[in-house]
């Protein structure tokens, strides 16, 4: 993908978007931040490409008042390769690791008088049983900009879905 003359490799095609089922919730989501180039490296004079790459570390489900969340907790690794702003115009490249935490929201049809709680236990699953496979994520979008030498702006679009284990389905609203 080129944007505003940088490559940028790491956004999903149309041919990686999940095909979603009744089972499946999602969230999208943006991860907002300036970057800076260490002082080490050569100042920027334009920015060339980004690679970015989107993955979930580690994930746990919540009983709230109204459902169940996934929780997730990632990072994004993103690439910057520049020109750097000197006679010699050399490219150098610096790699930036970002966390995010997010959540997917599972909402449930609760019969009156019952909680999230006594439904699993209804049902014999725990927390743990919540989900049938890890969470999945792909990036949707990636913008950057240059602020001046040292300091990039960047926005990324995520697109977080899982699989609602079966049993919870009468519960799932439609």
């Amino acid at each position: 993908m080129l944007k505003n003359f940088i490559s940028i490799e790491g956004v999903a095609n149309v041919s990686e978007f999940p095909t979603l089922t009744t089972l499946d919730r999602y969230n999208q989501f943006e991860v907002e931040e300036q970057v800076t180039i260490p002082a080490e490296k050569p100042e920027m004079e334009q920015i060339v490409s980004v690679m970015v790459e989107a993955s979930i570390k580690n994930y746990y489900a919540i009983a709230t008042p109204t459902g169940l969340k996934v929780i997730i907790e990632g990072e994004l690794k993103q690439k910057i390769t520049y020109v750097a702003n000197e006679p010699t115009q050399s490219i150098h490249s610096a790699m930036f690791i970002t966390g995010f935490c997010n959540f997917i929201d599972i909402p449930l049809n609760l019969p009156t008088g019952q909680n999230v709680l006594n439904i699993l236990q209804t049902l014999g699953i725990t927390l743990d049983d919540v989900v049938s496979a890890p969470p999945n994520i792909i990036i949707e979008d990636f913008s950057i900009s240059q602020i001046d030498t040292r300091k990039a702006k960047k926005c990324t679009i995520l697109f977080a879905w899982v699989r609602v284990n079966a049993l919870l389905a009468t519960y799932l609203p439609t």
